[in-house]
């Protein structure tokens, strides 16, 4: 019996691949239904090869697809960043959420929380607050950044937006959703949804164990957010190769596959403690490697464009 505590994004997938392959496995999270909080963004092409092989078709999820990101007023061409229902998604990958008694293996997948696996020395995890507001701005993604966060505005459809900011100032985030208002035309309005959160931005790497006895680790508990606040993917990945190391028999192989297979993840984290540090001589060295990563995942730039970005 195969226990998973947390049925976000890392956790509903790796059910599904488990059960649809005949394992006995139960899932269980605190929420009675997924809430809208923020990662609405995702890499298409992956997201649709990994959701088919546990028989869902992600395009039935896809709201949209942006022409640009837009970042500090710097307009990047999107590549292959979509929109998609990330509530409806979950809500229909959802099952009876039940507790087994004894299981021989526990997963944890509560995200940021990391509440099975031993607590992480040194954590970094940034408080968030987030809306969703109706505007008429044409529909791609905003962001204003800064060393320390960044502000975000994501299109929704039907005039719908998602608006949010984390930083590692609590304090800071109402000043950078202000100037991602004043910058790109979003007065604030009625709010049909407002929460806070939080999301943890350190490398996987430093989020070792990964397994503690019977209990493994997956998505966010593990690290698996990118630099540029990327997790849906990172999450889905780590499931997918936790699953195949169980069907392998090989569960010893799991730290050093998630290390290898997300790398890219570990550099962007990098990029991140440069930048938090201001060693920009470090956060400059890894911009080709960054620029690598994301003119094949996501938008497309250049060094200047991300120097520009950053200041540097």
């Amino acid at each position: 019996m195969i226990q998973i505590y947390g049925a976000g994004i890392a956790g509903t997938y790796l059910y599904h691949l488990l059960s649809k392959n005949g394992y006995e496995v139960r899932i269980y999270d605190r929420r009675k239904e997924p809430d809208c909080r923020c990662a609405w963004g995702i890499v298409y092409r992956e997201a649709k090869k990994l959701y088919s092989e546990i028989g869902l078709n992600f395009d039935d999820y896809v709201l949209l697809k942006p022409q640009y990101v837009v970042a500090n007023g710097l307009w990047l061409r999107n590549r292959d960043i979509v929109i998609f229902d990330k509530k409806r998604l979950l809500s229909d990958l959802w099952v009876d959420l039940s507790a087994a008694e004894n299981p021989e293996l526990i997963v944890d997948a509560t995200g940021v929380s990391r509440a099975l696996l031993p607590p992480i020395r040194e954590d970094r995890v940034l408080p968030t607050s987030q809306c969703i507001e109706e505007h008429e701005v044409e529909e791609n993604i905003y962001i204003q950044m800064e060393r320390t966060g960044y502000a975000w505005a994501f299109p929704l459809g039907d005039g719908r937006w998602h608006i949010g900011a984390g930083n590692v100032d609590k304090a800071k985030i109402p000043v950078f959703i202000s100037k991602l208002r004043e910058k790109y035309g979003f007065e604030e309005k009625d709010k049909t949804c407002q929460c806070s959160a939080k999301v943890r931005l350190l490398q996987p790497s430093k989020c070792l164990p990964f397994i503690s006895k019977n209990v493994v680790g997956v998505g966010e508990a593990i690290g698996c957010v990118s630099g540029a606040g990327e997790g849906n993917v990172p999450s889905l990945v780590s499931a997918k190769i936790l699953f195949e190391c169980i069907a392998a028999g090989s569960l010893s192989e799991y730290e050093s596959r998630v290390l290898k297979e997300l790398e890219w993840v570990e550099i962007e984290q990098k990029f991140v403690d440069a930048m938090l540090k201001n060693n920009y001589i470090s956060a400059i060295r890894l911009l080709p490697r960054i620029i690598a990563i994301e003119n094949g995942r996501t938008v497309q730039h250049s060094i200047r464009d991300i120097r520009k970005l950053i200041n540097i």
